[in-house]
């Protein structure tokens, strides 16, 4: 735990236990110091996050004043701990055998006192250590006792050591059962009251409101000013261009399970030491009055869900290990009640669609049977009046009539396999080159003598040589659908104007074809179901002309296989323009 210059950092982001678990290891220490025949003695113990605190110093008083409530990182006293000697549990290093990497965290974490050193060789050094690491039943180390400035001045002997564990080793066990009951007992307290609040809440909101009203009852539960929910994905405008930095942050602080402590000038957790706080977090610290922030991932399994943030005040203590436990157990009980909601959201969206394609399927069928209902009345009369006729003369207006039935009934089931087909995404379209330029002019050529019925002008703007890979069959129905369309919507007396031009859409490189009519146009509130099979618009001078409803359908269907755009624009009473871009890479290849 270096700084980039090489110099050991004090880790820190969390402080052990409350004032009585503190007042409670400060007597065992002394008494230890007492019955050890030592000056000093100092309990450290193992806080959640790897580091060791200073939570007991007897007998110094500047150590005291130095070094209580401070951290040391667990690998430098397993580094003390492979080259001490090791006499019956405790490990004693002398000043001789401590190296620079040794002296250096001393320096930084210890406290040396101002002590004359002891007569002759085995004499005590003030920069000797000797210390005991203590665990429980399992071997789970849980803190360390250390001992200084001997009374009798002398190094400890194998003898010295066997006295000490016959006088004070009951007390090991203490200490350790006292760190385990701050571990466990504080956490499972503070869970509880966290639990409580979020049960308050009412049932059956949906998750932004449950949220809201859990933050509130935690802060009213918990020693905390504010309490804050962050889910993966949501907005947070604070954080603007920053968020997603932190999101990754905090997804990797939840794949190791671990926690955040934001400070103004310092952050914890974001690597093995203190690093500094970014400045969009420090401006919102400084905007939210928080002097103390533990951010929490919030997750379940290998997913990130989101973070939730408990901030305290300039005044407020530091952050304990039972209240960080207690916020990760919340964290994983909103990860929980985030899937289920999600889970439940989802199900809603699947009903609600479910219902629309219900709905569609049924004004689908209803549409169709509207739509084939007439002409199916045409046959039928007809017949029944071919019927009655004594000389086929007499019956050639209801063959006519017949005629124009049938070819309904004929352009709706086209229209309806031409939907079917370029709807079908489980099966892919027959790329070729295709000449768009060529395409275009024949289609305009093949409905010339419709407009010209009409009584429709149309003009053709062609740019050479546009070839790009498509479903040359479907850009075929696509081009003559719009083309018709414009035709049929136009009166006697207006035109149609259509142009192909290369254009460049959002970086890639394409085609587009402009269709624009001085027709009838559309009804503002109508244009975004205009590309729904069998929309008719309701207004009577776009009923009059007959139609299928499924052409502007068949349009976007195409114009979507293929990785295109398509936009209209209408003014009701002026005409209507439509524009199709397709790309020249290919239906494949743009994303």
């Amino acid at each position: 735990m270096r700084d980039t210059d090489g110099a050991w950092k004090r880790p820190r982001g969390q402080a052990w236990g409350n004032e009585a678990q503190r007042a409670v290891l400060h007597a065992l220490a002394e008494d230890i110091a007492r019955r050890s025949g030592h000056r000093v003695a100092v309990v450290e113990a193992l806080r959640s996050d790897g580091n060791f605190e200073f939570v007991a110093i007897a007998g110094s008083p500047d150590g005291h004043e130095h070094l209580m409530g401070e951290a040391t990182p667990l690998q430098m006293i397993d580094h003390m701990v492979a080259v001490g000697t090791h006499v019956d549990g405790w490990v004693h290093l002398p000043v001789d055998r401590i190296d620079s990497e040794t002296r250096t965290f001393v320096d930084q974490y210890g406290h040396t006192p101002d002590v004359p050193e002891g007569d002759g060789p085995d004499g005590w050094h003030p920069e000797d250590l000797l210390f005991r690491l203590l665990t429980n039943g399992d071997g789970d180390l849980r803190a360390v006792l250390w001992l200084d400035e001997p009374h009798s001045g002398r190094r400890p002997t194998p003898e010295g050591i066997a006295g000490i564990n016959a006088e004070v080793g009951a007390m090991y066990d203490a200490i350790v059962g006292i760190v385990e009951r701050e571990l466990y007992g504080e956490q499972v307290r503070m869970v509880t009251q966290a639990r409580t609040a979020i049960r308050s809440v009412p049932p059956g909101l949906g998750l932004p409101d449950f949220l809201s009203r859990t933050r509130d009852a935690m802060v009213e539960a918990m020693a905390v000013d504010t309490v804050d929910v962050l889910l993966a994905g949501d907005s947070a405008p604070p954080l603007e261009g920053q968020q997603p930095v932190l999101e990754e942050h905090m997804r990797q602080v939840w794949l190791r399970r671990g926690h955040l402590v934001l400070e103004p000038d310092l952050s914890w957790g974001v690597t093995d030491t203190a690093v500094p706080t970014p400045p969009i977090m420090r401006d919102l610290m400084e905007q939210r009055g928080i002097a103390s922030w533990l951010l929490v991932p919030i997750g379940l399994g290998e997913e990130y869900l989101g973070t939730m943030g408990l901030g305290r005040s300039a005044d407020g203590p530091r952050w304990i290990d039972s209240e960080i436990n207690a916020a990760a157990a919340v964290a994983s009980d909103l990860a929980g009640v985030v899937v289920d909601a999600r889970l439940i959201d989802r199900e809603r969206a699947l009903n609600a669609e479910l219902r629309g394609l219900n709905d569609h399927r049924r004004d689908m069928m209803q549409t169709l049977a509207h739509e084939l209902r007439n002409p199916v009345s045409v046959l039928f009369t007809h017949l029944e009046l071919v019927a009655m006729e004594d000389r086929i003369e007499d019956a050639r207006d209801s063959l006519a009539a017949l005629g124009r039935a049938t070819r309904r009934i004929e352009d709706m089931v086209e229209d309806l396999m031409a939907l079917a087909s370029v709807s079908d995404t489980d099966h892919d379209l027959l790329v070729d080159e295709v000449d768009v330029s060529e395409l275009v002019r024949e289609s305009t050529e093949f409905l010339a003598p419709t407009a010209a019925a009409s009584h429709v002008e149309v003009s053709l703007d062609v740019e050479e040589g546009l070839v790009l890979p498509a479903d040359g069959d479907g850009l075929q129905r696509m081009v003559t659908n719009l083309l018709s369309n414009a035709v049929k919507y136009t009166p006697s007396g207006g035109r149609v104007s259509v142009s192909v031009s290369r254009w460049v859409e959002d970086g890639h490189d394409g085609v587009r074809i402009v269709c624009s009519d001085s027709g009838i146009g559309i009804d503002p509130e109508e244009v975004q179901r205009i590309f729904e099979p069998f929309y008719r618009s309701r207004h009577a001078e776009a009923r009059a002309r007959p139609g299928t409803g499924l052409g502007l359908a068949i349009i976007e269907r195409v114009v979507t296989r293929h990785r295109g755009s398509v936009r209209v624009d209408s003014t009701l009473g002026e005409g209507t323009t439509f524009t199709v871009w397709l790309p020249m890479a290919g239906p494949d290849d743009v994303r």
